[in-house]
Formats: C-alpha cells, sequence, structure tokens
C-alpha cells in the first residue's frame, strides 16, 4: 500500500471496505459515497496525521465486499432499490447492524426498534443471514448526576434479541463500554457518570444476558473483550470476516489480521473510507460514543 500526500494521494486497493467504524454512513451519508462509488475511488485522510492522504480504489474489479455499520439502514435500503445496479457489481455487501435498548445515551436515534426489526429482515432476506452481524454495543452503566440513579441500557436486551432470533439470528457481537477521556468528559457535560465495572461485575451481568441468549439458540461473541473470553457461552468476534465473506462470495479472500485496531480486534484487514470532523460528524450524537471529539 502506498499513500500520499494531499497533492500526490496514491492509489490503495483493498478486497474489503469498511464504511465506516468512524462514523454512521448509511444513516447519513449515502449521497456521498454514492458519488464516490460511481467516480470509482475515494480520498481518505488519515484521522492521525491529516496532511496523509489515502485514495481507495472502489471499482468493482478490486473490491469484493463491503461491510456497511449502522444503527439506521432505511436510507441504505431506499437507495439500494433504486441504484441496485450499481451495488449490485460488487460480489458481497454486509451488514454491522447494531441494535441498542433505546435510552437518554441514544436521543439522537429517533426510530423504532420495530422499524428497524424490519430492517433487519429486509437485509436477511434479501443478502441472507451470513451477511448480517447483529451488535448490541456497547453495554453501558451510568449515573445521573440530578438522581445519582445507577442505570444502563440493557432494559430491551431480552425483547431485542427474542425478535432477532424469530428472524433466524444466531450470533450477537457486544462489548462493554470502555471509558475513553473523551467519553467520560462529554457523558460529564450531558449530566451522567459513566461507570466502569469490573471483570467479575461484567461477567455476572454476561451470565445474565447468556441465559436470555441461549434460550434462543444465539451465540454471543466479545468485540474487543479478551477478559471475558473465559465466560463458558463467549467466543472471540470477528467483526469484519474474512472467512464468513469467503462463504458468501465463494470465493479466496485476504486474511490478514487488522493491525491498525485496538490489539484484541478479531478483525481481517479492510480500508476504512470514513472519518470522524466535517461531514463525517455522526448525527445520532450518542453520549458514550467513542468516535466523536465532541462534548455536545
Amino acid at each position: 500500500m502506498v499513500v500520499g500526500s494531499k497533492s500526490n494521494p496514491k492509489l490503495v486497493r483493498s478486497e474489503i471496505i469498511s464504511c465506516s467504524r468512524r462514523t454512521d454512513i448509511p444513516a447519513f451519508l449515502m449521497d456521498w459515497v454514492i458519488e464516490r462509488m460511481k467516480l470509482g475511488y475515494v480520498d481518505v485522510v488519515n484521522p492521525f496525521n491529516r496532511k496523509q492522504i489515502s485514495r481507495v480504489s472502489l471499482s468493482a474489479q478490486d473490491v469484493k465486499a463491503w461491510v456497511w455499520w449502522s444503527k439506521n439502514f432505511q436510507d441504505w435500503i431506499q437507495v439500494y432499490k433504486s441504484k441496485k445496479q450499481l451495488f449490485d457489481a460488487y460480489k458481497a455487501h454486509t451488514f454491522q447492524f447494531t441494535i441498542n435498548s433505546p435510552s437518554e445515551l441514544e436521543k439522537g436515534i429517533q426510530i423504532s426498534l420495530e422499524e428497524r426489526f424490519k430492517q433487519a429482515k429486509w437485509l436477511i432476506n434479501t443478502f441472507g443471514i451470513p451477511s448480517l452481524n447483529f451488535r448490541f454495543d456497547p453495554i453501558i452503566f451510568y449515573k445521573v448526576k440530578e438522581t445519582n440513579k445507577l442505570k444502563n441500557n440493557l432494559d430491551r436486551f431480552e425483547y431485542i434479541v427474542d425478535h432477532l432470533s424469530h428472524l433466524g439470528v444466531k450470533e450477537l457481537i457486544f462489548s462493554f463500554a470502555t471509558i475513553y477521556k473523551k467519553v467520560q468528559l462529554r457523558m460529564d457535560f450531558r449530566g451522567y457518570i459513566p461507570i466502569e465495572l469490573s471483570i467479575d461485575k461484567k461477567k455476572s451481568v454476561l451470565n445474565r444476558l447468556l441465559m436470555i441468549c441461549s434460550k434462543r439458540n444465539i451465540e454471543m461473541k466479545a468485540c474487543c473483550q479478551p477478559d471475558l473470553l473465559t465466560v463458558k457461552g463467549v467466543s472471540q468476534a470477528h467483526c469484519i470476516d474474512a472467512n464468513k465473506i469467503e462463504t458468501i462470495i465463494g470465493e479466496t479472500v485476504k486474511k490478514v489480521k487488522d493491525k491498525g485496531q485496538r490489539e484484541n480486534c478479531g478483525c481481517h484487514k479492510s480500508k476504512d473510507i470514513g472519518g470522524y470532523t466535517g461531514i463525517f460528524q455522526c448525527k445520532h450524537n450518542c453520549a458514550y460514543c467513542y468516535a466523536s471529539p465532541s462534548k455536545n
């Protein structure tokens, strides 16, 4: 891979495009991504060195699969239906669909759980069950400053799991929230105190969730949670999984560990085309967001 400057970006090719861990492109930026797909490439700014630009090929000759990350696939589905020929030039589309309990921490998400279940059903019916990864992510405990009341976002967990199990979902990817400094500051600014649970407390919570999932034959997979892999019934998540993509498309996909992610990430290498600032500032505006640097 060769990366250039703003004045001379070099072309980067990747069999897997991630769109995007950094922001919710399917929910808010489908016009932007469609224009780049038509163009055949996209210029991606390195978020840690803004002088460094990658010109990433979006040609169907180079890209075997797209991995779409979102909490609301409504716009994506509508655009797919109207641009089906453009999308179907690629061998696979897979979906990281986060469906958490509605809460005050996700005030920007106005669409109901029931509407998102309909989206999940449509994606499964159109692309097949292996194409969809259901995420309940992150699990978070917190206090409200005004009342000092301890709360979490698990109140609709069983309801969500039950509905998705009826769609044929067999896996759930989860993590407990990591309280980065920017998360601490943002939640404090909004009147919340995030709680970092001990490993023993996480395991206790997890055992209750495992009972709910096991009744519905759903396996829990941990995303970047090495201390929880000792819990019976929990296995390592591979959110971007070249093996699964191979199964979908029926041909070989490169399997290289993505060293650009956190140490305990199980993902295979891809190229993410999102960003954090400017047009990429996510409008969901979740209080616990890892991506956005903003407090408000």
